[in-house]
């Protein structure tokens, strides 16, 4: 009797510290949920709100356009109002920001988005506006960030596929405890973070596919939470790019359920007709572009590379906005610049295998980290190509190559055997020949990247350059980067004849000379 009494209380005992753990599952979820909707004022009053407006202000950070790999960039300041109408997905944003980087000017342009289509409206140099159809991986991408807003994110979780709690978890340093729940959004992966004692959200997290990173997560992260009409709402919002900050916002005014214009959110049938460029693929690449005012249309749509001799055996793979340079040699084909991404780099390839159908692409040289400039190098790893790059980098390519990539899957991950990276790195000149083509690849110092390299061939007399002498090259205001440029052929004694620059059409090294001498 009495064993029977003691095998009682620990059974109880142990019941005891079940029920003290926090339950996982969808039903345990569905609790975290109810306990996130009253403590932000309830499931009703989170439907209730139709439309909202906010104004904000706050700065963009760029990680992969920075002087080198872990360092992150200012690129703007910028002052924003949101107008939406969430049962319609009808959204007006207008943005006026002054852009630090690549160069100091101002931007604004407002963006409208109303049923099956988006529409970019943007004041030209001569102040009319013009309004254009807008590109499809942002109408993607724009419309998912609506399911994830802080007055919809609790709605959207309740109603997704796959909702689950898993453990709680402890913020390092001995914070706060974290409810986690996650989900499926259109196929992909959420976390929701709920703060345990407070019961309001601490941030959203996507997991989706980045041209850097591969599958990377991007996160929304809320604080300074304030009753708005008897909701709670976040005033402080920061977006993370796998925990580096590239975005952070001061809300300055929130209004829910504003009488709104139906017109602000028109679009002209003659903009609605017109084609989208571009996939609907939810990605923040192009949103980066966006904030530094840099072309993005190029993204996901069709792609061009024509050759075009620039020397015998020397040929410029054209396309829009980034050129790479490709050498034939006696039995390979070296590349110079693997651009943007996957399906830019396919086009180069193919071009130069109906070119030299005999020939592997045995070397491929990168000149920055930048996500421009480095985005394509995947798809030469996967032929096989040896990446060269500043030794100072091999590293960050290194965690390119390797990176996961399962939501966009490329050419290197689709292979069934992963082949061995080859990554050279370059701290000093260093050649390459076939015993009769020499190939000269350079370190360059200069204020636009810590890390990069510079080709010089000299019996053709041909340099490339990123980034340096671009197809902006001014010379009624010489930038320091030119100066850097210039700097450097001296310094190296280069019999240069032509530049090919991989923005811009080819440049010769005389008239270039002759500006930078007056100049100086």
């Amino acid at each position: 009797m009495k064993l029977r009494r003691l095998g009682l209380m620990a059974l109880l005992l142990m019941t005891a510290a079940g029920c003290s753990r926090p339950q996982t599952g969808e039903g345990a979820a569905r609790r975290v949920l109810d306990e996130a909707a009253a403590a932000m004022g309830g499931w009703e009053a989170l439907r209730n709100v139709g439309t909202q407006r906010i104004v904000s202000e706050g700065s963009d950070w760029e990680p992969v356009q920075a002087m080198y790999p872990g360092d992150t960039r200012h690129v703007s300041d910028f002052s924003i109002t949101r107008t939406t109408d969430y049962e319609k997905e009808a959204i007006r944003m207008e943005f006026s920001g002054d852009l630090h980087y690549p160069r100091e000017r101002s931007l604004s342009y407002a963006e409208v988005i109303a049923g099956d289509a988006g529409m970019r409206e943007q004041a030209d140099a001569d102040g009319e506006v013009t309004q254009s159809r807008m590109h499809g991986s942002v109408y993607a991408t724009r419309l998912r960030n609506l399911r994830r807003a802080p007055v919809r994110v609790l709605l959207t979780a309740s109603e997704a596929q796959g909702l689950d709690r898993a453990p709680d978890e402890e913020e390092s340093g001995g914070g706060r405890s974290i409810q986690v729940l996650r989900y499926q959004d259109a196929g992909q992966t959420v976390e929701l973070r709920i703060d345990a004692a407070t019961h309001l959200p601490a941030s959203v997290t996507y997991l989706e596919d980045d041209v850097t990173f591969g599958d990377a997560r991007n996160a929304f992260v809320w604080t300074d939470w304030r009753d708005v009409s008897g909701v709670m709402l976040p005033f402080s919002q920061d977006k993370n790019l796998n925990g580096q900050l590239i975005r952070q916002e001061t809300i300055q005014e929130i209004e829910n359920n504003p009488a709104v214009d139906t017109a602000a959110f028109a679009i002209p049938e003659q903009v609605r007709q017109a084609p989208e460029t571009g996939e609907r693929m939810i990605s923040q690449w192009p949103l980066r572009r966006v904030s530094m005012g840099v072309s993005y249309m190029f993204f996901t749509g069709p792609q061009d590379a024509t050759l075009e001799e620039v020397a015998p055996g020397v040929w410029l793979a054209k396309g829009p906005g980034h050129q790479s340079l490709v050498v034939e040699m006696a039995d390979h084909v070296m590349t110079f610049e693997a651009p943007l991404f996957e399906e830019r780099s396919l086009e180069v390839i193919a071009a130069i295998k109906e070119k030299f159908p005999d020939k592997p692409i045995r070397y491929t040289m990168m000149t920055h980290y930048h996500q421009d400039h480095s985005g394509g190098i995947r798809t030469y790893a996967a032929e096989g190509s040896t990446i060269i790059a500043h030794a100072n980098i091999v590293p960050f390519v290194e965690g390119m190559l390797q990176a996961p990539k399962t939501i966009n899957p490329d050419s290197l991950s689709r292979m069934a055997t992963q082949p061995e990276f080859a990554v050279e790195g370059v701290d000093s000149m260093k050649e390459y020949t076939d015993g009769s083509r020499v190939v000269q690849i350079y370190p360059i110092s200069n204020p636009h990247v810590r890390d990069m390299l510079a080709l010089y061939m000299p019996r053709e007399g041909i340099t490339l350059t990123a980034d340096l002498v671009t197809g902006s090259f001014d010379p009624s205001n010489i930038e320091d980067r030119a100066r850097a440029y210039y700097a450097f052929v001296k310094q190296e004694g280069l019999n240069v004849n032509r530049i090919v620059r991989v923005h811009g059409v080819p440049l010769s090294y005389r008239e270039f000379a002759a500006v930078m001498e007056k100049a100086q």
